[in-house]
């Protein structure tokens, strides 16, 4: 069961770092940092809602959405007035993240049998 959600985990994890990084690194939390948090906190969530498949490019849905967040992340902080060092942490965070995402494989959730329950 725990490979099911492996991503999930993964991503969860992430974002509970990211969260660390924005009120440890200066401790002061920017704007721009608690935007990145937030993106952080929605690409977990997007990521544990997108299904486990293995067909086609349906395969890749957890690591667009996990790449797209990386990449609102660094949007994030490059439009502010420079890239301070703990939000280059939280890029190279959440492209890691992403590419964790597309290394862990997917484990279609087994269907419940009540018999070995």
């Amino acid at each position: 069961m725990l490979t099911t959600y492996a991503k999930s985990i993964l991503t969860i994890i992430a974002s509970a770092v990211t969260i660390l990084i924005a009120a440890l690194s200066d401790n002061v939390v920017t704007v721009p940092e608690l935007v990145n948090v937030a993106i952080a906190i929605v690409t977990a969530v997007g990521v544990y809602l997108v299904p486990n498949l293995d067909d086609g490019l349906a395969r890749y849905f957890k690591f667009i959405v996990a790449i797209l967040g990386a990449a609102l992340t660094a949007l994030a902080s490059v439009l502010t007035d420079g890239v301070t060092g703990a939000e280059w942490l939280q890029i190279f965070l959440a492209a890691l993240a992403a590419i964790g995402v597309a290394v862990v494989p997917n484990a279609p959730a087994e269907p419940y049998d009540a018999k070995h329950a």
